[in-house]
Order: structure tokens, then C-alpha cells, then sequence
């Protein structure tokens, strides 16, 4: 595991285990985001379950909400930095 960590750093990958976490778990939550539809349907009959999973699905909106902002800055930080990398290495050579 340390050798893939050396190989995302230096940019041999395209995305480091950070941001690869990230969008498992925005896809995990979505797809539990399209679950609740059916759980809700099924507890129609019980209010106090309906207003849980209303309040459990709000949350994981929110969560996803909050992942896909701490995403794009880390995937906006990495092509920043393979910019200013290719930019290194480009200049170099003149």
C-alpha cells in the first residue's frame, strides 16, 4: 500500500486514495439516496418512521452535498499541481 501512495503522489495515477474514497462514498449514499423512495412508500402507514428516514435522507443529501465540494477542491488542487509540474518540466528543456 505504501508503494501506491508513493504512486499517486508523484502523479503516476489519476487519482490519489483520498479523492477515489470520496467518490465511493458519494456513490454509496446516492444510491441509498434512491433507496429511500421505496423505504418511504413503505412507511407511509407510520409517521414516525416516515419523518426518520425523511430526516435520515436529508442528512445524506447534505453529507453528499458536503463531499462533492471537499472533491472538487482536492481535485482542483491535484490539476493544479500537475500543471505546475508539466509547467516545471516544459520549461526546463528551453
Amino acid at each position: 500500500m505504501a508503494n501506491q501512495n508513493a504512486s499517486n503522489q508523484s502523479g503516476n495515477l489519476p487519482l490519489d486514495d483520498l479523492c477515489y474514497d470520496l467518490i465511493t462514498v458519494i456513490h454509496q449514499k446516492s444510491k441509498a439516496l434512491d433507496a429511500y423512495d421505496k423505504y418511504l412508500r413503505d412507511a407511509q402507514n407510520d409517521n414516525e418512521v416516515g419523518q426518520l428516514l425523511e430526516q435520515i435522507r436529508q442528512q445524506d443529501t447534505e453529507h453528499v452535498q458536503q463531499l462533492k465540494q471537499h472533491l472538487g477542491r482536492l481535485l482542483g488542487q491535484q490539476s493544479g499541481s500537475a500543471s505546475s509540474q508539466s509547467a516545471g518540466q516544459s520549461g526546463g528543456g528551453l
